[in-house]
């Protein structure tokens, strides 16, 4: 257990471990790439942001235990929904989830600066593409992370035509509106 005693040596052994297999798989990061561009829409789990939470993580071992296990909780769900072949059909609801569990870890990354809205489709059903809609979440919030140093305002929300997503600094009274538009067969019924 990441809070018992030696959890942070382990966390740490781990974390080592992980780099060593990256260092010496190079096949692998070829076969993810190809992966991600064949189905750009749903890009893979990036090897970057894994490493990140669990550093984030390990950083809370101390101070805050409870935090640090639940942060490694929501990274074991992500990974277990991001790691699935693509392009696969889920349920609206559930790309949804996956993707609130994205927003949450970057919280834990980036804690104070993101803050999120989300009332995208608690009453909408459908399907779309595993992935799809956590990685236009993804490239807005990096792309406005980059550019503000305060915090971000996150707001996802059903739209008429799929959802849309607007992330706003601080210093933005209104922020751009990202739609996201669903495929055919992504289709979202009210």
């Amino acid at each position: 257990m990441i809070g018992a005693p030696g959890g942070e040596q382990l966390l740490r052994a781990a974390g080592r471990a992980s780099v060593r297999r990256t260092l010496d798989e190079p096949t692998a990061h070829a076969s993810t790439a190809a992966a991600t561009a064949q189905n750009p829409a749903a890009p893979g789990v990036s090897a970057h942001f894994v490493n990140n939470v669990l550093a984030a993580a390990a950083s809370y071992i101390e101070e805050d235990p409870d935090l640090a296990r639940d942060v490694l909780a929501e990274l074991g769900q992500f990974l277990a929904y991001g790691l699935r072949p693509s392009p696969i059909a889920v349920p609206l609801a559930q790309e949804l989830e996956h993707t609130a569990t994205y927003l949450r870890l970057q919280q834990a990354r980036f804690p104070g600066r993101i803050e999120l809205r989300l009332e995208a489709a608690e009453d909408r059903t459908g399907t779309t593409t595993a992935g799809s809609v956590r990685a236009s979440v993804e490239r807005a919030l990096d792309a406005r992370l980059r550019t503000v140093s305060g915090p971000c305002l996150v707001d996802l929300h059903a739209a008429e035509a799929g959802l849309e997503l607007v992330v706003r600094g601080p210093d933005d009274l209104v922020g751009d509106a990202i739609p996201i538009p669903l495929s055919p067969t992504q289709e979202v019924r009210p």
